[in-house]
């Protein structure tokens, strides 16, 4: 899969709907922001990673994402 996202792009979100298996997301994690795809969910707990799996840094290396740490989901890149 190519990446959604390309460096510089900027990305419109919406902190409203369902989140599901293949959206991309915004997050926080130790006061950083990420953009990831949802791979799998399990209870109100987010496992995200990367589009370029070799390079990404994402649930792989600092674990399952709780909701409440989700910003929004993107709806749209420019």
């Amino acid at each position: 899969m190519s990446p959604f996202l390309k460096p510089g792009d900027t990305v419109l979100i919406s902190r409203f709907g369902k989140i599901k298996i293949g959206d991309v997301v915004v997050f926080e994690v130790n006061d950083k922001h990420y953009v990831k795809r949802i791979e799998k969910i399990k209870g109100d707990k987010y496992f995200l990673t990367g589009d370029n799996k070799k390079e990404s840094i994402d649930s792989r290396r600092f674990g399952w994402i709780e909701k409440k740490d989700i910003i929004g989901k993107v709806i749209a890149n420019f």
